[in-house]
């Protein structure tokens, strides 16, 4: 299954469910915005936690991204950054890891991804 890629004119960064995420995580790198802490704590399985720093400097504009946190808040204002840079793929998943969590989905604890 093709991920749409968000255009040039889009403003604002596509919103995954849950499932949505599940189905296609093998095409998107995941990323947790969020603290070591609350990382560690737990987190998607096979997330990497970034900044958006090191995400500017190390993640090109054409790959496909798919942002979280704890409830989507944080993850959707660096998703609409990371779009108002240029990246043109970026995905913000909906309800944040509680709704990984409600989905049923596991989650991995400690600092692996």
């Amino acid at each position: 299954m093709k991920i749409k890629a968000a255009t040039k004119q889009a403003m604002n960064p596509l919103l995954l469910t849950a499932a949505q995420l599940k189905s296609r995580e093998d095409q998107l790198l995941v990323i947790d915005v969020r603290g070591w802490f609350e990382y560690w704590l737990g987190h998607i399985p096979g997330a990497q936690r970034l900044n958006q720093n090191r995400i500017l400097k190390d993640i090109g504009k054409d790959q496909p991204i798919a942002l979280t946190c704890l409830s989507g808040h944080r993850s959707a204002i660096a998703a609409q950054r990371l779009v108002s840079q240029g990246y043109r793929q970026v995905y913000n998943l909906q309800g944040g890891l509680l709704a990984w969590q409600s989905a049923g989905y596991t989650v991995q604890r400690g600092n692996r991804p």
